[in-house]
């Protein structure tokens, strides 16, 4: 009987610990997305430039992909056209910082995910992807692709 009331007393405090390790994890996000910031644009929008972003990431056409702002965040989904398998992520902007997040997944913020940013310039909008090793990948779309 003491050995199924340690169980269980073990089971309760495990759970209690889970629990609390996703609490920590959301306020974390939560106070990231409250410290972010978003610079003034001149010819792009931040929607755009989301979903630029996540066209470039994804290898899709930005026509295909929508994006919705809500609080500091920006929701970005699209339909896969061979399968029509929805994809969702998120976006927050600290200047021109971009960090995405699959929807229900982690922020891609470790040492070994890429740092990705962008550049407005006159109609021409950079996003450029630094990884890991160095390397780089800098896709460009004008205004209205």
């Amino acid at each position: 009987m003491k050995l199924i009331i340690s169980f269980l007393i073990l089971i309760l405090t495990l759970g209690c610990k889970q629990n609390e390790k996703k609490e920590i994890i959301i306020e974390d996000q939560i106070k990231k997305v409250n410290k972010m910031e978003e610079i003034t644009l001149k010819v792009f929008t931040y929607k755009d430039i989301a979903r630029y972003t996540m066209a470039s990431i994804m290898g899709q056409q930005p026509k295909i992909i929508s994006a919705l702002k809500k609080d500091n965040l920006y929701y970005v989904s699209y339909f896969r056209k061979s399968d029509r398998k929805k994809f969702e992520y998120k976006i927050i902007f600290d200047g021109n910082k971009i960090l995405w997040s699959n929807i229900d997944g982690r922020w891609r913020d470790s040492q070994y995910d890429e740092k990705i940013i962008f550049i407005e310039k006159n109609n021409t909008l950079s996003i450029i992807q630094t990884f890991s090793d160095g390397s780089e990948d800098i896709k460009e779309y004008k205004k209205g692709q």
